[in-house]
């Protein structure tokens, strides 16, 4: 809650309007797209059915030590990793973290990603839907491993969550010329 009056303090009313708006679209076409997958939740199952539901709606967020295995398993850099498949976001604007982008986000990996893009559709970057599995799967980060889409609790456990884990200055790791206001190569501006 801390962390979320904090990002609200920053921005306008009109901001903070036009936030909410789209966080309330998201979740609705979020409930719309879980009546659409074959999800554990809704039959009662105990193992994933790899429906892409998380993957489309709740990717998994990378901790900062989780980066460079997915980096060696693909056989490039941590860099390219960043540049190709990543994009800079934040549930604060104090703290920031990296995340795997959406397919329809490619034009801003490698960037931060501007706010009213947050809730673009498209699933993990990783996620092969003809295949209906991750490409990284054996690397996957730990958000895909412990939490269940049939175990309610531990979805709403913010401790579970990968970007939980980043501290301030960890994004420095990554792009040691972070600025909250990195824009490299999205033409849009911030809310």
């Amino acid at each position: 809650m801390q962390e979320h009056r904090s990002f609200m303090s920053n921005l306008s009313s009109s901001d903070i309007s036009n936030y909410r708006a789209l966080t309330a679209e998201y979740e609705s076409y979020c409930r719309e797209q879980a009546g659409k997958h074959f999800m554990a939740s809704k039959f009662n199952f105990k193992k994933c059915q790899c429906c892409g539901y998380c993957c489309l709606c709740y990717p998994c967020m990378p901790r900062p030590d989780e980066i460079s295995p997915v980096a060696e398993y693909l056989n490039i850099s941590v860099k390219e990793l960043i540049d190709r498949y990543m994009v800079v976001d934040t549930a604060d604007c104090q703290t920031f973290f990296l995340r795997w982008a959406k397919a329809g986000q490619e034009d801003i990996t490698g960037a931060r990603i501007p706010p009213r893009r947050t809730y673009d559709r498209g699933y993990c970057i990783f996620f092969d839907k003809d295949k209906k599995t991750c490409c990284i799967h054996p690397v996957r980060p730990d958000d895909a491993k412990i939490i269940k889409c049939w175990d309610d609790r531990q979805s709403r456990d913010k401790k579970l969550w990968g970007m939980t884990s980043w501290k301030q200055t960890d994004i420095y790791r990554f792009i040691p010329d972070f600025s909250p206001n990195y824009f490299k190569k999205s033409k849009e501006k911030p809310i």
